[in-house]
């Protein structure tokens, strides 16, 4: 890549048009914005790691999978560039090689190579005289045409995807290979073989080299956008996926009008990011994509708004008869999460998580550990890293971190 890859990549300041995270190409020239407080490798075989993080990460945690494309200003339009489908081939390629056809397949005819077996199995012989006759047998199928064509087409979209994204694994390029065939005909090929094909893992590459070869390569003029303005929702997403029990909207504080018509009207419900379970205690997390990580700046903060709405949350499960059990109230904390780099802060910490305080609001005594909002610190690498659901070493981390926290400010 022009300028090297470290050149092309850069941590967006989450201000003003700063925001995009993902990758943007124009004609030849890429560049991979990372979110804010994510730190970014030296080298570059850890470097395209760090890219090939980004992009898993936009994939699982977004509802826009694919790409955004635009002419001139119009970034809102959305296209289908796949991009996923271009790596996966990659990958498969470098996992098994080019595809070659391994499977056997079989048809009913009244000639070829008899597999006796299956026919016995299969089809209903002819008793005449106390001898037995089959008119057709299980024969292996003559794919010999067919099975090189699907290696042609996988041969023309492995071209494809080193093109496109093989930057991101080396600087090998496969040649161009001579198919002869259209697109329409390639489609029509590998239809074909998903239509007989069992093989879990050669049908999801089937789906995959479709996915390419129904793409408009001609239409994108060389600009595309894959990624988020709003990786707010992303961070949202990735504590939840870590911390979050499902079925949180249990939690979920409700509110309603009686009007003096005598008719009542619901209101959409305050919806907390996250519900995080530790020891029967619960601890009401918000996801907060600010700057304080990187600014240690006080106005970079949650405000009062998002503090009130905290202690909300919390005196509603708190103070609330339907969460209690036996005559006892549950144990509420709450917390800010925000992100930063372990790595490089302001902070004088290298840990994954850190505590920088705690929010209190005037109309409560804090007395309560719910009255407390601590704001935590979490390192942004490090989230995106973890790819299973409901990490107990992380939860108990941070819920030992918040009570901790709790316990010597009230």
């Amino acid at each position: 890549m022009e300028n090297g890859l470290l050149g092309r990549c850069h941590i967006n300041s989450n201000y003003a048009d700063d925001t995009f995270v993902g990758i943007r190409k124009n004609e030849n020239l890429y560049e991979i914005s990372f979110p804010l407080g994510f730190q970014l490798s030296t080298q570059e075989k850890e470097l395209r790691r760090d890219i090939l993080l980004l992009i898993n990460t936009l994939a699982r945690f977004t509802e826009q999978k694919e790409s955004e494309f635009y002419h001139g200003a119009d970034y809102k339009t959305y296209t289908s560039l796949p991009v996923q489908a271009y790596l996966y081939v990659i990958k498969d390629y470098f996992d098994r090689g080019i595809y070659k056809e391994r499977e056997t397949h079989y048809t009913v005819a009244n000639r070829g190579k008899i597999d006796w077996r299956k026919t016995i199995k299969c089809q209903k012989p002819i008793i005449q005289d106390g001898d037995i006759f089959y008119l057709d047998y299980v024969v292996k199928k003559n794919n010999i045409n067919e099975d090189e064509l699907i290696t042609i087409v996988h041969q023309y979209c492995l071209f494809e995807s080193f093109e496109k994204f093989g930057w991101l694994f080396t600087s090998y390029v496969p040649s161009r290979p001579k198919t002869g065939l259209t697109r329409k005909m390639m489609v029509s090929v590998v239809n074909n073989k998903l239509q007989v094909t069992f093989n879990d893992r050669n049908r999801l590459l089937f789906r995959n080299l479709l996915a390419i070869l129904k793409y408009d390569d001609n239409a994108t003029d060389f600009q595309f956008r894959y990624g988020t303005y709003n990786f707010q929702y992303v961070w949202e997403r990735m504590l939840d996926n870590v911390f979050g029990i499902s079925g949180k909207e249990e939690y979920f504080p409700k509110t309603m009008w009686s009007l003096v018509d005598n008719t009542e009207y619901d209101n959409s419900v305050l919806e907390p990011d996250t519900i995080m379970m530790y020891q029967d205690k619960i601890y009401v997390l918000d996801a907060k994509y600010y700057k304080y990580g990187e600014t240690a700046i006080p106005a970079h903060l949650p405000e009062s708004s998002s503090i009130n709405k905290q202690i909300t949350y919390g005196e509603y499960i708190a103070e609330g008869k339907r969460f209690t059990k036996e005559g006892k109230k549950p144990t509420v904390y709450n917390a800010f999460i925000m992100p930063y780099n372990s790595k490089a802060n302001k902070f004088h910490t290298s840990d994954t998580m850190t505590v920088i305080g705690t929010a209190k609001s005037s109309w409560k005594h804090g007395t309560k550990a719910y009255e407390n909002v601590v704001g935590v610190l979490l390192d942004v690498k490090h989230l995106m890293k973890i790819e299973g659901r409901l990490d107990f070493c992380e939860i108990e981390k941070l819920a030992t971190l918040i009570e901790k926290t709790v316990g010597e400010r009230r």
